[in-house]
């Protein structure tokens, strides 16, 4: 125990000594330790942006400076927020934020309390700007920053609406026409005559369940005589306009049914 404790304090005078001995050093390595952090962050937003502005996309935010714009006058600070709603291969429209801010940090605040979904943010008048001019805009600080969101949000503020799912709603592959329904009530009901003749007023508008129906009474003999010749010709025209229990029933019948000659 002794000597473990005597050996603590030996390390501790020993990297008492280091830190006095080196500490400019030190401080000095520290301080561009944190230098080159920073610059290095700045170098890869730089790029970021670069990027972003090579290949915009609709809802980006592009935050301009309008002092860069307009050399011809003596430079003042004016940020504003501008949103891609439209990208094309040579030009892209944004829409502009009604509002200018001295400082950027103003217009990060801007972001992250949602001003961007107030209904009179944005001017309504578009604006469009070549896409070949947009690098240009970007190196001399018209445009300083390009933020793309993340599902809504930028800098933690909702910068578009979500958009809200929406239920999928099965669409039925074959209609049935107010005729065949009407036909299968009465067939159902027992009301065979009636049946055959709402089948046949929906066989008479091309409604092929409506032929089909129609047929398979003619076959049967229900609700009056039996048909057979109408029935596989009503048949063949259901299965010609895509019904796949025509087809089967044609395929059942016709080889031994002399209807089908």
């Amino acid at each position: 125990m002794n000597k473990l404790t005597a050996g603590l304090f030996v390390s501790h005078d020993v990297i008492s000594r280091f830190l006095i001995r080196f500490k400019h050093g030190l401080i000095l390595t520290l301080v561009l330790g944190i230098i080159a952090y920073f610059w290095l962050q700045q170098v890869q937003q730089t790029a970021q942006y670069q990027r972003l502005l090579l290949d915009p996309q609709t809802d980006d935010l592009i935050l301009i400076d309008l002092g860069r714009f307009d050399t011809d006058r003596v430079y003042q600070a004016q940020f504003r927020i501008t949103q891609v709603i439209a990208a094309s291969e040579d030009k892209i429209t944004v829409k502009q934020g009604r509002y200018t801010y001295g400082r950027k940090r103003d217009i990060k605040r801007a972001i992250q309390l949602d001003n961007l979904m107030l209904d009179t943010y944005f001017d309504p008048a578009p604006i469009e700007w070549p896409r070949a001019a947009l690098t240009d805009y970007f190196a001399r600080g018209a445009i300083y920053a390009i933020h793309r969101p993340n599902d809504i949000y930028v800098m933690g503020g909702i910068v578009k609406q979500r958009a809200i799912p929406r239920l999928h709603v099965p669409v039925a592959k074959y209609r049935l026409s107010p005729d065949n329904q009407r036909g299968i009530a009465h067939y159902q009901l027992g009301e065979l005559p009636e049946a055959r003749k709402a089948f046949a007023d929906a066989a008479h508008k091309e409604d092929h369940w409506g032929q089909y129906n129609l047929a398979t009474m003619l076959l049967a003999g229900e609700g009056g005589e039996a048909d057979p010749a109408q029935a596989v010709a009503l048949l063949r025209l259901a299965a010609a306009r895509g019904n796949y229990k025509a087809q089967t029933l044609l395929d059942t019948l016709c080889p031994d049914n002399v209807a089908c000659d």
